[in-house]
């Protein structure tokens, strides 16, 4: 079973976000599965983890930066408030990669992910990304 589906991540008014919260979404995905058999005792799992922690954070790094570049091509209002959003949670990932890296603790990283990561996701795209993401589409209409 997922931790998370596609139907709890809110479709946005701009293709190339939906696709990567959907490549978040399989992301968060894994790195559950991956706790879940590191607490069974899976030594190969636990391998894993840091590789795909690091995924998460490159990939948020990327679909931040397209977002970011985006709010600035159209002069969006909120740019500095969602732009420090994102630095928040670069800065907390890099932490929990690096506690992870220190003491492999899967229980906090299962803690972090279930009552943090995922309810900020789904909490991010609802707010911010679906205003975000109507103002550009609305200026990307208004200049065609």
């Amino acid at each position: 079973m997922s931790l998370l589906t596609a139907e709890q991540i809110p479709t946005v008014g701009l293709e190339f976000m939906n696709h990567d919260h959907a490549e978040a979404l399989k992301q968060i995905n894994r790195l559950d599965q991956l706790i879940l058999q590191t607490a069974a005792g899976d030594k190969a799992a636990e391998e894993c983890i840091s590789a795909v922690l690091t995924e998460i954070s490159e990939h948020s790094t990327q679909h931040f930066a397209r977002e970011e570049a985006e709010m600035l091509r159209v002069d969006f209002p909120a740019y500095g408030c969602h732009k420090a959003e994102h630095e928040r949670v670069l800065a907390e990932l890099a932490r929990v990669l690096q506690q992870w890296q220190q003491n492999s603790d899967a229980e906090a990283l299962q803690n972090y992910l279930h009552n943090t990561l995922c309810h900020w996701l789904i909490n991010h795209v609802s707010t911010m990304d679906s205003v975000t993401a109507m103002f550009v589409a609305r200026y990307n209409q208004s200049v065609a």
